[in-house]
């Protein structure tokens, strides 16, 4: 039972992040305006990051429990990696994009640190490499 509830929220998980990051937020961003397509993607962006922290969490539970059997150690690596993307990616790097975004607002040229478009591409880049770790997960759970 514990290796077929590994196996569902690794796919779930791996899949939501392969749907939205390629078919979510660029429909959204090519029909709505972008505040508001911004708006709805970091809504779907923190029920995604959180449901993956959780994720993570049970499955490396799940694998303790198990002896270490369940997920191996290919899978106990990209679980605890796509967790620490998550957690740098989503809660570390969005509150200094958030603040950077409202310096522009406010006519402020933000610092270095806290550049929008920076901030941005770094997390982009985190995003598709734990979509990419996810994929290893996947793979290694069948």
């Amino acid at each position: 039972m514990s290796k077929v509830l590994v196996r569902v929220l690794a796919a779930l998980w791996v899949g939501a992040l392969w749907c939205v990051g390629v078919l979510v937020a660029p429909t959204l961003f090519a029909t709505l305006s972008p505040a508001d397509a911004g708006m709805m993607v970091g809504k779907l962006f923190f029920g995604l990051a959180s449901f993956g922290l959780v994720a993570a969490v049970l499955m490396l539970l799940l694998d303790r429990r198990g002896g270490g059997e369940l997920l191996g150690r290919a899978g106990r690596l990209a679980a605890m990696l796509m967790a620490v993307g998550v957690g740098v990616g989503y809660f570390g790097l969005k509150p200094l994009m958030d603040h950077g975004r409202v310096l522009l607002a406010a006519g402020i040229t933000p610092p270095p640190w806290a550049d929008f478009g920076l901030l941005h591409g770094v997390s982009s880049l985190i995003y598709f490499l734990v979509a990419l770790l996810g994929l290893r997960l996947v793979a290694v759970l069948r």
